[in-house]
């Protein structure tokens, strides 16, 4: 149901979870915003709390300063990756300098609550009431509910609230899709934005699936929102799958997210009909795959089935996204302690061999991989960035720190900009694609 004049368009044929063969169909409820009668890693999770806390205020959402090469189409660069990529720290540092120089786009992914101590967003903030439980498609058993955000925030409160706010500034946007689970025991939530109540809605059906309601902006307002209020309304079951910020219709968006912990097999867990659909939706024009510490850490990985792994889930992304220039980013150097040697620390033996696999993929693919290794030191498992002043890297010696990741930010960014600039191209007299 809506309220405060409101004005949703409602399908009742949710997405179903017992998918087999059927056609799968995203249920999506347009609400048009208007006034009421007043006229919304980890591999080690014991330290990483600490380290993420250190670095939030290095990475604020920051005014991009357009430069005169604006993106005269919508390009998208949506980031998949590890702990390394789900702080929004490497990920904030390109979004701000590839918006320097081709405009906000302004897409995003809302963080749903706090399901990991390594997982923020540097655009927004979030503050979940007591009520609310988050987890990560990390350590949650593969249900076929996960979609781009990998987490999912659940109560069965009345009265539990979500509350996303902009860390500096309004934010322009044209639609906020949240994804919700419904059943016959959903239940009600409101919507509020900037104060502004947005409406109310029963998620209910007769049938497990999966609902989303989008938000517009409102009639004579100046299109952005400073804040998004969710409050349940009943004391049933609220299961909130994803937040969306849709992409502008011009400048760039970097809509990224990361699962701390994560090996490049965790997409097989997301090798799902919703997770493919919700990528498909997406539509981006570039898709960056950022894993390789995690499994590189790992002494007992097997070679040859991680590169069969690789060239599968490859295989895939090229099928579901045909029009999609993908691009590899392989691993950091990364080091554990190693008393034996002069500085302390050395690489992990499978590290290499990780990097290795993932360039002869990219050989044999034809795909843009950046070496991040590359500009890192070499000896001593980068045990200098540890010295350096700024200092580059945590004390973990797989973590980066805020200076640290701003420099990666700027090397891929030189190296990831002339794909940008050919996509651009490609698409300069076609059909825009978003």
């Amino acid at each position: 149901m809506g309220t405060g004049g409101a004005l949703p368009l409602r399908s009742r044929n949710p997405l179903p979870f017992g998918w087999g063969p059927a056609i799968l169909v995203l249920v999506v409820l347009s609400l048009l915003v208007v006034k009421t009668a007043r006229n919304l890693i980890d591999d080690h999770p014991e330290g990483i709390g600490a380290w993420i806390s250190s670095l939030f205020s290095d990475q604020e959402d920051q005014p991009a300063e357009t430069g005169q090469q604006g993106a005269s189409v919508p390009i998208v660069m949506a980031v998949l990756g590890d702990s390394h990529v789900a702080a929004d720290l490497f990920s904030g540092h390109m979004r701000n300098l590839l918006q320097q120089r081709y405009g906000e786009g302004n897409g995003l992914l809302l963080p749903l609550g706090q399901p990991h101590p390594g997982i923020r967003s540097g655009v927004v903030t979030v503050q979940a009431s007591p009520g609310w439980t988050s987890r990560t498609v990390m350590n949650t058993p593969a249900d076929g509910r996960f979609l781009l955000s990998g987490s999912i925030a659940e109560t069965s409160g009345p009265d539990q609230t979500l509350l996303w706010q902009t860390r500096r500034r309004p934010l322009a946007f044209e639609t906020i899709e949240l994804v919700f689970q419904t059943g016959p025991q959903a239940g009600e939530v409101a919507l509020a934005l900037d104060g502004e109540p947005a409406g109310q809605f029963d998620l209910s059906h007769q049938n497990e699936g999966m609902t989303s309601i989008a938000l517009r902006p409102k009639a004579g307002g100046d299109g952005t929102f400073r804040s998004l209020l969710l409050t349940t309304r009943t004391a049933k079951p609220v299961v909130l799958l994803q937040v969306l910020v849709r992409p502008l219709a011009s400048g760039i968006s970097v809509i990224s997210t990361g699962y701390p912990g994560a090996t490049f097999s965790v997409l097989d867990r997301m090798d799902t009909p919703a997770f493919d659909l919700a990528l498909q939706k997406l539509n981006p024009d570039l898709l960056v795959l950022a894993f390789g510490t995690n499994e590189g850490f790992d002494d007992n990985l097997a070679l040859p089935r991680y590169q069969q792994m690789l060239a599968r889930q490859v295989s895939r992304f090229k099928k579901l996204l045909p029009q999609t220039q993908l691009v590899l980013i392989s691993p950091p150097v990364g080091g554990r302690a190693a008393p034996q040697q002069d500085c302390g620390w050395m690489e992990p033996p499978k590290l290499a061999m990780v990097r290795q696999a993932q360039d002869q993929l990219a050989l044999s693919q034809s795909l843009p991989i950046w070496h991040w290794s590359q500009i890192m030191p070499q000896n001593c498992a980068g045990h200098q960035w540890t010295l350096d002043q700024p200092r580059l890297m945590a004390d973990d010696h797989i973590h980066l720190t805020g200076e640290g990741y701003r420099r990666s930010a700027e090397a891929f960014v030189t190296f990831v900009m002339p794909v940008i600039d050919r996509t651009i191209g490609e698409r300069a007299n076609a059909v825009p694609k978003h």
